[in-house]
């Protein structure tokens, strides 16, 4: 927990800014967003939205700060917009454990959309005894959801960095020593992924977003592979990982970030997983999704090893859907924040295949 963070906050409030305002101004940084603006953005939410004694100003502006955190940036983004809707109670439910409620007019006991009761609230100083508490309170939740999400994610990379080298080990026991140039699948695959998006104007295509999420998935197959080539541990791969995620480096044209990621890849010979992040970003593919999508494929592909894909006698295609058409109904039913998901996702696949 940031201590000073949440302190500045509440110096901020104290030296005359609203109590959202306070806390946007907390983590505007992070998000690169100039105080100015963060001041403007928040102006209306205090006191409850507007002084009319509704949901805290604090609360309101963590709600900003989720957004900037987890917000999808397109309507598409399902995901995204849950898992921000989901956080926001998060922070409401431990506010309110803390402090009773969440309703301005019910923290201050007075209702600050009449002006008799608002006057009374600053003759008896609540607003310096009680308000820097909520300030110092949502502050200090809010960076252990981000510590806690960083964990989280450290640990799926994790998963699949371990996931990788288990399949890798399936082909080939020795494949660390094997020599594979991984850094030339992944320019391949961005040319794939290139024709699944379209650039030949004259054929007037239009992009597969689809297929083209499937083709960053299997970059990652290989940028993982690479990773572990290349670390000591996968801990430290895992932490290397992470920072590239958080740091995309490219154009935001997708494109563009499709060359940029080929060309980084041949020049380094290795994985640049800052470009692989840009290339999410202009494909506006979340990392909830790579890790889903990515568990599924893999586990797929072990369950298909254990059931006979190599001999021919493993089915594909069960009462009448293929395998992968039962892997996404089952990962749109599991939580892939478990920390067995990929054992649900395989226990799943043994439950819907036909009997033998």
């Amino acid at each position: 927990m940031n201590k000073a963070k949440s302190e500045a906050a509440v110096a901020r409030f104290c030296d005359g800014c609203n109590c959202s305002q306070a806390v946007l101004t907390a983590f505007a940084e992070r998000y690169a967003i100039d105080d100015g603006l963060a001041m403007r953005i928040a102006a209306g939410l205090g006191g409850g939205v507007g002084r009319m004694g509704d949901v805290c100003g604090t609360l309101t502006g963590g709600a900003l700060v989720l957004g900037l955190e987890l917000g999808p940036r397109t309507r598409r983004e399902a995901d995204a917009k849950e898992a921000t809707y989901a956080a926001t109670r998060r922070l409401q439910e431990r506010f309110i454990q803390r402090h009773g409620s969440n309703r301005c007019r019910e923290l201050l006991e007075k209702d600050l959309s009449i002006e008799a009761e608002y006057r009374q609230a600053k003759e008896q100083g609540l607003f310096k005894t009680r308000c820097p508490n909520f300030v110092e309170t949502v502050v200090d939740l809010l960076d252990q959801e981000f510590n806690n999400k960083k964990m989280n994610m450290k640990q799926q990379i994790l998963t699949m960095l371990e996931l990788q080298d288990a399949m890798n080990r399936k082909v080939n026991e020795d494949w660390r020593d094997a020599g594979y140039p991984w850094y030339r699948a992944i320019w391949t695959e961005c040319a794939e992924m290139l024709d699944h998006y379209g650039w030949k104007w004259w054929k007037h295509q239009k992009p597969d977003m689809q297929q083209v999420h499937l083709e960053i998935v299997d970059i990652w197959h290989f940028a993982l592979s690479d990773l572990i080539l290349h670390n000591t541990s996968l801990d430290e791969a895992a932490e290397l990982a992470m920072k590239g995620l958080a740091e995309p480096s490219g154009a935001v044209d997708f494109r563009t970030s499709i060359e940029q990621l080929a060309m980084a890849s041949i020049q380094t010979q290795a994985a640049d997983i800052s470009h692989f992040a840009a290339v999410m970003r202009a494909a506006e593919l979340g990392f909830d999704e790579l890790f889903k999508t990515y568990v599924g494929k893999n586990v797929l592909n072990f369950f298909r090893q254990d059931h006979g894909y190599k001999d021919g006698s493993y089915i594909k295609v069960w009462n009448g859907r293929e395998d992968n058409e039962h892997l996404a109904e089952i990962l749109a039913e599991l939580d892939a924040d478990s920390t067995d998901f990929s054992d649900q996702v395989y226990r799943r696949l043994e439950q819907a295949y036909p009997a033998e």
